[in-house]
């Protein structure tokens, strides 16, 4: 489940609710599923989607009863291990790996899933090579000074060594910022009042007590970032500056670097594009790799690091700066 919930950071979660390659006049397969290098495999959901005038829910639309896989695939495309998934019994259409296994950095894995009616959804995804973070630098700063327009605190930077890349094009990264502020101790609304103190300028101006919850502001993710849009060092890592716009909050944030491959780049590309200002049937499809379905099989690898994130005018009143 950790995966699901961490690319929901990606803006992936609402995948799960359309048919990202058509209105379709036939319900079809969504697979959610995501690798991480050198980590335990996760979770697999299937859905179906469902017309546009209808409700979706992925509950009512889970796909039950699957026979779902995934197969490490070896040099020749012939299958090296599988895992098989099992339904878990709290949620419906969401599989876990029946035994643990780990993703192994540029392997190849193939997602195998048969519905009990339809044909056999199928993908692949090529893991990208680990990232390790090498150091951090401004581990403690300030938020700038919104009423200061010479107000330049130092910037939190993550430095990564990213393995190398297998695919025809430079790694291409997602920042995510994650505040680690316990917010069940906070009301989940709270008045402005209290959210001034929490949030940071321009995520205020956005929060509106009456229809928003703090918990909706506690993940944030840039868009698809060149390695050339960052700092290129002579030891070959890669030294990436946090902008302020990725800090929601104040406090501690859980800053992930994120090496993505060529499912979840063309998924965030054509995504993007879809929600350009574009004359209607110029709206492009969303580039997906699912055979018989629709949906996202995407890997990536990671590294992080956290900063604390001072106010720029504290009040004296206690703003929970431990997670």
């Amino acid at each position: 489940m950790r995966r699901l919930l961490l690319f929901a950071i990606f803006g992936l979660a609402a995948l799960i609710g359309c048919d990202t390659a058509a209105l379709e006049t036939e319900s079809q397969v969504v697979v959610e599923a995501y690798l991480e290098a050198g980590e335990p495999m996760d979770s697999v959901r299937l859905t179906r989607t469902a017309r546009a005038s209808a409700e979706y829910t992925p509950e009512r639309t889970a796909v039950q009863g699957a026979d779902v896989q995934v197969q490490r695939l070896n040099d020749s495309g012939g299958v090296a291990a599988t895992v098989p998934y099992t339904e878990t019994d709290s949620t419906d259409g969401f599989y876990i790996p029946e035994t643990p296994a780990t993703v192994e950095p540029q392997a190849t894995y193939r997602l195998r899933a048969a519905p009990p009616e339809g044909p056999v959804v199928a993908a692949e995804t090529t893991v990208p090579a680990p990232v390790e973070a090498v150091r951090t630098q401004n581990d403690t700063t300030t938020y700038p000074d919104p009423d200061n327009e010479n107000s330049d605190p130092p910037q939190f930077e993550l430095t990564v060594r990213p393995g190398p890349s297998a695919l025809e094009r430079q790694n291409v990264y997602v920042l995510t910022s994650r505040s680690l502020l316990d917010l069940q101790s906070i009301p989940a609304s709270p008045p402005d009042s209290v959210a001034g103190r929490l949030l940071t300028p321009f995520y205020l101006e956005q929060y509106d007590a009456d229809s928003d919850t703090l918990a909706s502001f506690r993940v944030n993710s840039s868009g698809l970032l060149n390695e050339a849009n960052f700092t290129s060092n002579d030891d070959g890592t890669v030294s990436i500056t946090l902008p302020w716009l990725a800090v929601a909050f104040y406090g501690p944030n859980q800053i992930r670097a994120s090496v993505v491959d060529n499912n979840l780049y063309d998924f965030l590309r054509t995504q993007s594009a879809q929600q350009m200002s574009l004359a209607p049937g110029e709206i492009p499809n969303v580039d997906e790799d699912i055979e018989n379905g629709t949906g996202i099989f995407g890997s990536f690898a990671e590294a992080s690091g956290k900063v604390l994130i001072r106010p720029p005018n504290p009040t004296g009143d206690d703003i929970p700066l431990r997670p």
